[in-house]
C-alpha cells in the first residue's frame, strides 16, 4: 500500500515538473537604426550637413584716406551703383589749388621747352636739356597733385547696392573710418557657419549642394565654390567656412537669412 502511494506521488511530481518548465524566451526583433535626419528632412548618408547664412558675393565698407569735411553725398541707401562711380567727395580747397597751380607750371614749362626746340647756333644745347628736364618735372608734379586730389573722392570698387551711408554733407569724414557700405546683393551666396573639422575632409569644390532657406521655406540647389583654408572657432568647436554659389537666386532672398545645407559628398 505504501509502495503504491509512493509511486503515485512520484508520477504526479514528474508530471507537474514537466508542465512547469519555462519555455525558451523569443529574442526581441533586431531594430535597424534609421539614418539621422534634420528638421529639413535632409539625411546624413553620403552627405555633410551644416547651418549657414546668406551673404552677398562681394561686400565692403569704404573710407577716405584723408580727413576733411564732406562736400557731396551722391548716393543713398538702396541705390544701385556701378564700378568707378563717384559716391562721395570731400571739401579740400588746398588740394584743388595744388592741381591748378601744377597745371599752370606745366603750361609754362611746355612754352619754355617749345622755345628751345629749334636747333639754332645761338641757343646752347645744355639750356634745351634743362628746359626738357623742367618739363618732365612739371608733368610729374601735376600727376602727383591729381593723385592726391583724387583722395577727396570715393569711387565704387564694383557693381553693388548701397546698404549704408554713415555721414552727411558738412560732417567731418575721418581718415580710415567707414562712411559707405556696399554689397553685391544681386548675386547672393551661402556660407556655412558650423561645418566641423571632422567633416571638412569630405568636402570638395564643385560638389552639389541642397540649400534649405528657412525664411522662404524652399530648397534650392548650388555648388561648393570655395573652402576656407583657415579655421574659425565657434562655441569651442573648430569649423571651416564653405562658400556655396546658387544655381538660381530665388525671389525674396535677403542678406543674413538662415539656411541649412546638405553637401553631396558621394
Amino acid at each position: 500500500m505504501k509502495k503504491n502511494i509512493w509511486m503515485t506521488f512520484l508520477a504526479v511530481t514528474l508530471i507537474l515538473t514537466a508542465c512547469g518548465t519555462p519555455a525558451t524566451p523569443t529574442p526581441p526583433p533586431v531594430q535597424t537604426e534609421e539614418p539621422a535626419t534634420t528638421q529639413t528632412g535632409f539625411t546624413s548618408s553620403d552627405a555633410v550637413i551644416a547651418s549657414a547664412e546668406i551673404i552677398p558675393a562681394q561686400d565692403t565698407q569704404i573710407s577716405f584716406v584723408i580727413s576733411a569735411p564732406v562736400k557731396e553725398v551722391l548716393v543713398k541707401e538702396g541705390d544701385v551703383v556701378t564700378a568707378g562711380q563717384t559716391l562721395m567727395t570731400l571739401y579740400s580747397p588746398d588740394l584743388e589749388l595744388a592741381v591748378t597751380s601744377a597745371e599752370l607750371e606745366l603750361k609754362a614749362a611746355e612754352l619754355e621747352f617749345t622755345y628751345w626746340i629749334p636747333a639754332r647756333h645761338d641757343r646752347p644745347p645744355e639750356r634745351r636739356q634743362q628746359a626738357e628736364a623742367e618739363l618732365e618735372q612739371a608733368k610729374k608734379k601735376l600727376e602727383t597733385a591729381k593723385a592726391t586730389f583724387a583722395q577727396t573722392s570715393l569711387l565704387a570698387p564694383f557693381d553693388a547696392t548701397v546698404v549704408d551711408v554713415n555721414v552727411q554733407v558738412g560732417e567731418l569724414a575721418q581718415s580710415g573710418r567707414a562712411v559707405i557700405a556696399l554689397g553685391d546683393i544681386a548675386h547672393m551666396q551661402i556660407e556655412t557657419t558650423d561645418l566641423s573639422e571632422r567633416d571638412i575632409p569630405n568636402v570638395k569644390i564643385g560638389q552639389s549642394v541642397n540649400v534649405y532657406i528657412e525664411a522662404l521655406d524652399i530648397t534650392v540647389t548650388g555648388k561648393v565654390l570655395r573652402i576656407s583654408p583657415v579655421s574659425e572657432t565657434v562655441g569651442g568647436d573648430v569649423v571651416y567656412p564653405v562658400t556655396i554659389s546658387l544655381d538660381e537666386q530665388p525671389e525674396g532672398l535677403f542678406w543674413g537669412m538662415s539656411a541649412e545645407v546638405e553637401i553631396q559628398t558621394q
